[in-house]
């Protein structure tokens, strides 16, 4: 355990002076040079995977954006932030924002670069991603490999143990053995993804509007009931996430510092913005232009930051947040029948995030094995779903710090390398966006 602790410190010191400015100066470097674009383009974003008109590619832009969103929204979302808000303080919803903010336009570039450097196997499918825009963009191959690694590392860490773990705390609350549950759960996962990435946007696009529905929809009635307590919790939310005065205070710095840090990782494990999944899932959508398809992207960083926001909203109001025997999903549970005043909203929650785990680790799953494909052909990738899905239960087993410290150092380990990507290839983002703009207003 001392082990996991020392990296869980190397990981909080490395995104404060590494991924935290890295992100900025990326982030601020292509929000000016695309003119603002992820706020300007965001009335396009919702409206052009709407009207695909080209047959070059695998799946429609619909069902494309609704894998991106099965990985997006996650149990990130939800036990992320009762752990974000827990361990960084309110403050660190802010950040998210300003993280979510600068990742919106990285997450643009990727899936620009993801699109035009994709490439087509043998039996028609489309396949891209950083590793491939790596080794073709950049001639990085051995960096490419790099990437894949942590892909499949993340997959495992981010998009299985993390997701899994977080929905068998409250199922074993309510009395159901963890491991029986988690077994459950990976036999209906694996008629999923053995399906490929067909059957798992089919579903995703099913199931996609139906948890945000359900959820959202619930975090807004208790906000509703509790309305005069939203102001002050944004008050306290902005005090605690500047309070840059208390940085020469000690304990109040730190608690500044912490703010900062966990505001980016739980931005970057929620909303996935320049890890590079979403350039993985977008590959195989059927693309009239790259740029379009990374103005449509800019939908789900939104999407998952409306829903974290909600989450931290209900955790502050209801005073959730400063029961410190709450621990991840419990937290989130609690907060949610405190706020209906019936013991229902927990049920919600569970539901809500076995969904939300369930699409996340499909999700995550397609994406493990295009990057084993990258490494090791496609025969062999292939093994990878049933690896992969044979996991599961470890996940119901390992204690809940474990596991999101590996979760946390494979979000910055996968970011740092597909930033190399996207800072390398910049130019040609920026020229295929001005090219587009130009052909769009002319016609």
């Amino acid at each position: 355990m001392a082990f996991f602790s020392y990296l869980s410190q190397i990981n909080h010191l490395f995104t404060l002076f590494f991924i935290f400015p890295a992100v900025i100066a990326a982030g601020f470097y292509l929000t000016f040079k695309l003119r603002f674009l992820q706020l300007t383009h965001l009335k396009k974003s919702f409206l052009c995977f709407t009207k695909n008109k080209s047959t070059d590619g695998n799946i429609s832009r619909f069902r494309a954006i609704c894998s991106v969103l099965a990985g997006n929204l996650g149990t990130g979302n939800i036990s992320g932030m009762a752990i974000a808000i827990a361990t960084g303080g309110p403050g660190a919803l802010i950040w998210m924002w300003i993280m979510v903010f600068f990742g919106s336009i990285i997450q643009f570039a990727s899936c620009v670069l993801g699109v035009t450097y994709r490439t087509k196997t043998k039996s028609g499918e489309y396949v891209g991603g950083p590793m491939y825009y790596l080794k073709q963009g950049l001639g990085y191959r051995k960096t490419g490999i790099l990437f894949a690694a942590l892909a499949i590392f993340g997959a495992i860490a981010i998009g299985n143990l993390a997701q899994i773990n977080s929905v068998i705390l409250p199922l074993a609350k309510l009395g159901l053995n963890p491991f029986y549950c988690s077994l459950a759960i990976a036999a209906i996962l694996g008629f999923t993804v053995i399906g490929g990435i067909q059957r798992i946007s089919h579903f995703a696009s099913f199931i996609i509007p139906l948890k945000a529905f359900l959820y959202l929809g619930t975090a807004i009635v208790i906000l509703a009931m509790q309305y005069e307590l939203i102001i002050p919790a944004f008050k306290l939310m902005f005090h605690e996430a500047f309070n840059f005065s208390a940085l020469i205070g000690g304990a109040a710095g730190a608690g500044v510092l912490k703010a900062i840090t966990t505001g980016f990782d739980r931005g970057l494990f929620a909303t996935d913005a320049g890890l590079g999944i979403v350039p993985i899932l977008q590959a195989s959508v059927k693309s009239e232009h790259p740029v379009i398809d990374g103005i449509a992207s800019l939908i789900a960083p939104l999407v998952v930051m409306i829903v974290c926001t909600a989450t931290g909203l209900v955790l502050i109001v209801t005073g959730a947040y400063q029961e410190p025997l709450l621990q991840s999903t419990n937290m989130v549970t609690h907060a949610f029948s405190k706020g209906l005043h019936h013991p229902i909203g927990s049920y919600i929650v569970i539901f809500s995030l076995v969904l939300f785990a369930f699409t996340t680790i499909m999700a995550w799953c397609y994406c493990g094995e295009k990057a084993l494909n990258f490494i090791l052909g496609k025969e062999k990738a292939e093994l990878f779903r049933y690896l992969y899905i044979a996991m599961i239960p470890i996940g119901s087993l390992l204690k809940v710090d474990i596991i999101w410290i590996l979760a946390d150092v494979a979000v910055s380990l996968m970011l740092t390398i597909n930033l190399i990507g996207i800072v390398g290839l910049s130019n040609r983002v920026i020229e295929a966006t001005r090219e587009y703009e130009a052909v769009s207003t002319s016609s």
